[in-house]
């Protein structure tokens, strides 16, 4: 019996030691510390976030920005892969107005907190794509730009133009 457990005690010291957590691995802070307080409320509050834009000057998606109905204030963070600040604001319908080099895409991180016009809160977050092409691993369908939003959410079709990703 002693034997086996320690031959048992062996395999999983040497398991571990040979699983390391890598050291560029971040967690993400662009979820920390969100409120959601309208459950219940009746509160009409809303937030819509596309997850993508294209800041290619065609007048198509090129800024990122929430859209809100009966938000009374909101604070919007845009974050890199390593939790660096690239853009922030205060200011309702504000979005973040960028370059991209062309044939590339990069995954942001956003976060919102908003109070309503009936003084509830609402926190949205989530991963932000700036595109200049369609990325082969990721299909078309999973990008909701700004000309999509209907009054029943992201239901419409695009209008944007991009080939795929080289």
């Amino acid at each position: 019996m002693k034997t086996s457990f320690a031959l048992v005690f062996i395999a999983v010291t040497l398991l571990l030691a040979n699983c390391k957590k890598s050291d560029k691995t971040v967690n993400h802070i662009n979820c920390d510390g969100l409120v959601t307080d309208t459950a219940g409320t009746n509160d009409n509050g809303k937030i819509y976030m596309p997850n993508a834009f294209t800041p290619n000057s065609d007048g198509i998606n090129d800024v990122s920005k929430p859209l809100t109905q009966n938000i009374a204030s909101l604070s919007f963070t845009i974050y890199d892969e390593n939790n660096n600040v690239v853009f922030t604001t205060s200011t309702i319908g504000q979005g973040w107005i960028t370059t991209a080099a062309s044939n590339t895409f990069v995954k942001y991180y956003y976060k919102i907190q908003a109070t309503t016009t009936s003084n509830h809160k609402i926190g949205k977050c989530g991963e932000l794509y700036k595109l200049t092409c369609f990325p082969a691993n990721i299909p078309k369908s999973n990008f909701y730009f700004e000309d999509q939003l209907t009054p029943f959410g992201f239901t419409g079709i695009t209008n944007e133009v991009l080939g795929n990703c080289t």
